[in-house]
């Protein structure tokens, strides 16, 4: 196997022998054979085939998982479900690909939806956020393999080696290793709330071990300037006046807080405040911490600061903006409206007095009510890779309440007052909202000691 721009295939030749063969005709077609590789038959006889496989996936910059409908149920001749076999080569192989960082894509076949962390080994838990894309049978099979090709070009283009371009000479200067990418899928939608667009992305990340198994990803966002706010046409007067603002670079959470990074966390030693190990209402690992303060998140980035050396804070109401919108000038980072497929949200109808709210926004169509938070990364991401911006939980910001954006920073710093006792601002909507709420200007509040079932919160790291 070429050691550059190449892609692994994973696959079970019992589930989708025939499929994957077809996949790996298109695929040798566009980028050559000596770059895709499919088999390992030819493990020397001898050799320890962990090993062997381990190095094979470690070689490669991308892993492909074909899944077909028995991929994560089929069993071997005692009755043994195949993958909770240590020594299954499929587990094998995707495992050496998220130890190592490598990009792992779910390849879903037609009819197939990516298993649930209940049906996977520990060691798999992070396949189940990861995006992957679908391949139909025809007439959907070539549009979709050109969309998967076109997301594998601008991936492996991201983690191709840049050769001697950084050091050269005696500089004397050891490069740096170079951060790892994702890769992630982002949807676009009219305003009545069809799929327009499906773009394949990557994007930067910083992995942060928080001990216990637990790792938080930070994803790089980029530097620039926004119209923050809602025009005359939209929102409410406290969301204006719209205005330019200049924000820098930063990380943020790729997701909202989960329960067992708060958990991990929440461990650490007291900085200036006690923290509850397991405040939330709707329990679960992935799920986002909630029924926590402002002065409790606040409390979780000063532990986490002082115990990894870095500087970890709530995101400025107009950093969170910004990364909201990753770019787009529209209600929602999808489009003119959002629809309860990609976000998590009241998507029907409800009255709170004489008060009569709708569950769906603009000509958009109306949808369901979960009455409870989803495990984060559940939907898809917008273009900076940032899952649950719209809906979910609320997320603090740093920021104290003001009225209108009269006399706003506009270089993206926090806007303080000198009354410490103000109501803090809150981002993004949640389960429980109407979609309204969920737009990327819409701003909530809330006192800094309450705490709510529908308040999360995520973190950002000062840019280094």
């Amino acid at each position: 196997m070429s050691s550059s721009r190449s892609i692994f295939i994973s696959y079970r030749r019992s589930d989708t022998n025939a499929e994957t063969g077809r996949i790996y005709d298109r695929l040798v077609t566009e980028f050559g054979r000596e770059h895709v590789f499919k088999d390992v038959d030819d493990i020397p006889l001898g050799a320890d085939f962990y090993e062997h496989l381990d190095q094979a996936v470690g070689q490669c910059q991308v892993l492909l998982v074909i899944m077909g409908k028995t991929w994560a149920t089929v069993t071997d001749a005692n009755g043994r479900r195949r993958l909770d076999d240590p020594d299954d080569f499929v587990r094998i192989e995707v495992e050496a690909a998220l130890r190592r960082q490598i990009p792992v894509i779910p390849v879903l076949l037609e009819g197939v939806s990516i298993p649930t962390r209940e049906q996977l080994p520990a060691s798999l838990h992070s396949l189940v956020r990861r995006n992957g894309t679908q391949v139909g049978h025809d007439p959907r099979f070539h549009p979709d393999m050109n969309r998967l090709i076109k997301g594998l070009q601008g991936l492996m283009q991201a983690v191709a080696p840049s050769g001697n371009s950084g050091n050269s000479g005696n500089s004397g200067t050891p490069s740096l290793p170079p951060l790892p990418t994702f890769f992630f899928e982002v949807v676009s939608v009219d305003g009545r709330g069809k799929v327009t667009g499906r773009e394949q992305r990557q994007a930067t990340y910083q992995p942060v071990d928080l001990g216990q198994g637990v790792t938080l990803e930070m994803v790089g966002v980029p530097g620039g300037r926004f119209q923050m706010g809602s025009p005359a046409d939209e929102g409410r007067d406290y969301e204006r006046p719209q205005h330019e603002v200049s924000v820098g670079p930063f990380w943020l959470g790729k997701y909202l807080v989960t329960q067992a990074q708060w958990r991990a966390v929440s461990a650490l030693p007291r900085v200036k405040a006690d923290l509850p190990t397991a405040p939330s209402k709707f329990s679960g690992e992935n799920k986002p911490i909630e029924l926590v303060s402002w002065n409790e998140a606040v409390e979780f980035c000063h532990r986490l600061s002082r115990s990894t050396g870095q500087t970890y804070r709530l995101p400025s109401e107009a950093e969170w903006e910004y990364a909201c919108r990753a770019g787009t000038t529209t209600p929602f980072h999808f489009g003119e409206t959002i629809t309860t497929d990609l976000a998590n949200y009241r998507g029907t109808g409800w009255n709170l007095g004489d008060i009569t709210y709708s569950g769906n926004y603009g000509a958009g169509p109306k949808g369901e009510y979960r009455e409870k938070t989803t495990e984060v990364g559940s939907f898809p991401a917008n273009a900076f890779g940032l899952y649950d911006m719209h809906g979910n939980v609320w997320e603090w910001c740093q920021d104290h309440w003001h009225d209108n954006y009269a006399g706003a920073p506009t270089d993206g710093s926090a806007w303080l007052s000198a009354n410490e006792g103000a109501n803090r601002l809150l981002r993004g909507g949640s389960w429980s909202n109407y979609p309204g709420s969920c737009r990327s200007a819409y701003r909530g509040r809330l006192a800094r000691d309450l705490r709510h079932l529908v308040v999360g919160f995520r973190v950002v790291c000062v840019f280094s």
